[in-house]
């Protein structure tokens, strides 16, 4: 089971980025076809749209989980914990030019891919479009998935991923019914509050691999396993 520790950091990480994921991914959710759609209708769209990002999150999760269990597995996971927190302190000061940077070439394909995917507004074309959206660059994106690589499984860096993922979706949500939010200092005040928190997050994440003793905060690490578990297809596994 993903602690209840990290299940926090995942879902706080996924609220606060939303600030982040706003001027983002906004404009995406703002700009869903769903004009003459009843409200249910409306709804029923957008939440496809938000289970296909969510669902491109996961398996990201997934692939960042099981490199952290290649690590573990070799016996450096303290070891990892604090890279992920190092390299979390090096992304406080380039997210926003990753983000930027890559979202404006990308954007331009996904919307012509968008236009043939959507025209009939089916919920599979919606989710379908989540599910590219999830799978462009981002800044804090990069930070949720150093997180799932903490993990030190795949399916707990799928859940990991799942919670960060849940965390944005009321904020990208209600942006999707007031657009307005978009625009003026509202956002820009609040974007302010991601370096933040992604500091305090590297930090946590730099204490945790010191292998302190404290509960929560930084735990022992188990450094002899009594069995090294190979996770395969199907849930299942095999033992070294």
């Amino acid at each position: 089971m993903l602690s209840s520790t990290l299940f926090s950091v995942a879902l706080i990480t996924g609220f606060v980025g939303s600030l982040h994921c706003v001027g983002m991914c906004g404009p995406i959710a703002v700009a869903l076809p769903i004009g003459g759609m009843s409200p249910l209708k409306a709804l029923m769209a957008r939440m496809s749209y938000h289970v296909g990002r969510l669902s491109a999150y996961m398996s990201l999760g997934y692939v960042f989980g099981y490199f952290g269990w290649g690590i573990r597995w070799a016996g450096m996971q303290q070891w990892l914990s604090i890279a992920i927190g190092l390299l979390m302190l090096t992304l406080v000061f380039f997210q926003h030019n990753l983000g930027i940077s890559a979202m404006q070439g990308l954007w331009g394909r996904l919307k012509k891919v968008a236009s043939k995917v959507i025209q009939q507004k089916s919920l599979v074309g919606f989710g379908t479009l989540g599910l590219l959206n999830g799978y462009l660059p981002c800044g804090i994106l990069y930070i949720a998935l150093a997180g799932a690589a903490a993990t030190s499984t795949p399916i707990q860096g799928s859940i990991y991923m799942l919670m960060y993922g849940l965390g944005t979706v009321p904020a990208l949500l209600l942006v999707s019914y007031l657009p307005h939010l978009l625009k003026g200092t509202f956002r820009l005040k609040f974007q302010k509050i991601v370096p933040i928190y992604t500091f305090v997050l590297a930090i946590f994440f730099v204490l945790r691999g010191l292998n302190l003793g404290i509960p929560y905060l930084s735990p022992h690490f188990d450094k002899n396993p009594e069995s090294k578990e190979i996770p395969i297809c199907h849930g299942q596994s095999m033992n070294k």
